[in-house]
C-alpha cells in the first residue's frame, strides 16, 4: 500500500510539474502556429489527455511542440486554420493505421545524420516563427531572455518558462504596458470542427497531413525512446503511434493543433516522479484547471515573452552533438545532415526525410560494394562479412587478380549472410569464371547462406557449370 501510495504521489508532482512547463508552451505555440492560444490549450487538454490513456508509453507528455508548430505555419497560411484541422485529422488516421500494421520500430532504423538535419532544420523553423512577436515589444524579449538563460544556469528546479513568463508578465504591467499580449481566451466547451473542414481540397492536404503524420510519429516515438532509457524500461511502439493517432484525431475534431511526445516535458515528468500512464493524465487535467483559475492572468501575457520562450527552446532543441561531430565525421555524415537541415527549412519535412534517407541508403550501398573483406593468399580468397549483390563487384576484381590457370578456392567460412541479389549475382560471375577453364571451389558456407543458395537453385546451377562446393561432411 505504500508502494502504491509513493508511485501516486510521483505521478500527481509529475503531472503537476509538467502541466505548469505545457502552459507557457500551449499559449505560445497555438498563437505561432496561427491557430490562436485557445488551439494550443485545446491540443493540450484534449489531444494530451487522449494519448495518455491509449499511447504505448506510460510517462509520455502529448502536447504542441515547436517542431510542429513550424510545420503547422505554413500549412495555415496555405490552407487556414481549417484546412490545418483536417491535414490534423488525417495525420492521426494514418498514425493509427501505422500502428496497427506494427510499423512503431522502423524509426529506429532512421540514419543518425537524417535525423539530426530535420532536428535543426525544424528549430531554424521553430526560432523563425517567432521573431515577428519578439521584434514587437524587443525589451521584453530580452529581458525574457536574460531571465531564460538564468534560470537555466543558476535555478534549474525551477521550470524556466514559467520563470520569464512571469518576470516577463511582471515587467510589462509595472512598466513597459505593451499592448501585444495574448488577449482574451474564448475559452469554452470545444464545437466540432468537421463541418468547416475543407473535404474540396482533400488531394492537396495529403501531402501536409503525410508531413504532420512524419514528424509527429518520429517526435513521439524518439521522445519514448529516451524516456525508456531513463527507467529502463520498454514502451509499446505501435500502441504508442495508436494513441498519438487518436490523441491527434481529437484535437483537431475539436478545434486544437495537431500533437505530438514533447521530449523535455515527458523528461521532467520522469524527473519530478511520474512513473505511470497516470502522470500524463493529470498533466492535462492540472492544466485545464490552471487555465480556468488563472485565465485573468494568463490573458495578460506578453506576446514578447512567448516570442521569447520559443526562441530559447528553439535553441535548445537543435542537435548541438551532431554538429559538433562534423569535423571527425566522414564528409558523408555531415552533406546528408546539411542537405536535410536545408530541405526542412526551404522545402518541407517529408521531403527532407525522403531525400535524406536515399542519400545514405546511396552511401550505404557504396560501403557495402566494399565488402566483403577479408585476405588472399595463393590461390585462396577469405571474405568476412555479408555478401550483398553491390560486394560482387569488389569479389570480381579479387578473383581476375589471380593466374587464370590456378585453381581457386573461395572461403565463405567468415561470411554471415548473402541475399538474393547477391546468389544471383555470385552464379553469374562464378559460372563466368568457370566457363574460362579455371577451377572454383567454395567452401566453408554457413547454413544461412547455404540455405539462400539452395532455395534459389544457386548450388545446381553452379554444379553444372563446374564449380565446387565443398562442406565438412565433403563434397556437395
Amino acid at each position: 500500500m505504500k508502494k502504491d501510495w509513493h508511485s501516486i504521489k510521483g505521478d500527481i508532482i509529475g503531472g503537476l510539474t509538467a502541466a505548469v512547463v505545457a502552459l507557457p508552451l500551449a499559449l505560445a505555440f497555438g498563437i505561432a502556429s496561427g491557430a490562436g492560444a485557445v488551439a494550443g490549450l485545446y491540443a493540450s487538454f484534449f489531444g494530451g489527455l487522449v494519448a495518455a490513456i491509449f499511447g504505448g508509453c506510460g510517462v509520455q507528455i502529448t502536447g504542441p511542440t515547436g517542431a510542429m508548430t513550424a510545420v503547422l505555419v505554413s500549412i495555415v497560411s496555405t490552407y487556414g486554420v481549417e484546412g490545418m484541422f483536417l491535414a490534423g485529422a488525417l495525420a492521426g488516421l494514418l498514425q493509427i493505421l501505422a500502428g496497427f500494421l506494427r510499423t512503431g520500430k522502423l524509426v529506429r532504423y532512421l540514419p543518425q545524420p537524417v535525423i539530426a538535419g530535420f532536428t535543426n532544420g525544424v528549430a531554424i523553423l521553430f526560432f523563425m516563427t517567432a521573431i515577428d512577436d519578439a521584434l514587437a515589444t524587443l525589451s521584453i524579449t530580452l529581458i525574457t531572455v536574460l531571465v531564460l538563460v538564468i534560470s537555466l544556469k543558476f535555478f534549474k528546479k525551477i521550470p524556466e518558462s514559467l520563470f520569464g513568463l512571469l518576470v516577463g508578465l511582471l515587467v510589462n504591467e509595472l512598466f513597459i504596458h505593451s499592448p501585444h499580449v495574448v488577449g482574451d481566451l474564448p475559452f469554452a466547451i470545444p464545437r466540432l470542427t468537421l463541418g468547416s473542414m475543407p473535404f474540396a481540397t482533400i488531394g492537396e492536404l495529403i501531402s501536409p497531413a503525410f508531413t504532420i503524420f512524419l514528424l509527429g510519429s518520429i517526435s513521439a516515438l524518439l521522445s519514448a525512446e529516451v524516456t525508456d532509457k531513463m527507467l529502463g524500461v520498454q514502451h509499446d511502439s505501435n500502441r504508442e503511434l495508436i494513441g498519438q493517432g487518436l490523441g491527434n484525431l481529437v484535437s483537431s475534431l475539436i478545434g486544437g493543433v495537431p500533437v505530438t511526445g514533447a521530449v523535455a516535458r515527458s523528461g521532467i515528468n520522469v524527473h519530478s516522479g511520474g512513473r505511470t500512464r497516470l502522470s500524463g493524465i493529470l498533466h492535462s487535467i492540472f492544466l485545464l484547471l490552471m487555465v480556468l483559475v488563472f485565465a485573468p492572468v494568463v490573458r495578460r501575457i506578453p506576446l514578447a515573452s512567448l516570442a521569447a520562450i520559443l526562441m530559447v527552446a528553439s535553441v535548445r532543441t537543435a542537435d548541438w552533438k551532431s554538429i559538433k561531430l562534423l569535423p571527425r565525421a566522414r564528409w558523408t555524415y555531415g552533406a546528408i545532415m546539411i542537405i536535410t537541415t536545408i530541405l526542412t527549412v526551404v522545402i518541407d519535412l517529408a521531403v527532407a526525410v525522403i531525400v535524406g534517407v536515399i542519400l545514405s541508403a546511396i552511401v550505404a550501398l557504396f560501403d557495402l560494394s566494399h565488402l566483403p573483406e577479408g585476405k588472399d593468399s595463393g590461390g585462396k580468397i577469405s571474405l568476412h562479412g555479408p555478401l550483398l549483390f553491390v560486394g560482387i563487384e569488389k569479389l570480381k576484381e579479387r578473383i581476375k587478380s589471380h593466374s587464370r590457370e590456378e585453381d581457386l578456392v573461395l572461403d565463405f567460412s567468415n561470411v554471415s549472410h548473402i541475399d538474393e541479389s547477391g546468389a544471383l549475382a555470385l552464379q553469374e560471375l562464378l559460372s563466368a569464371e568457370a566457363g574460362k577453364g579455371k577451377k572454383l571451389y567454395i567452401g566453408g558456407l554457413r547454413e544461412k547462406p547455404l540455405r539462400v543458395l539452395e532455395r534459389m537453385g544457386i548450388v545446381d546451377k553452379l554444379s553444372k557449370s563446374g564449380v565446387i562446393l565443398i562442406q565438412e561432411r565433403g563434397e556437395l
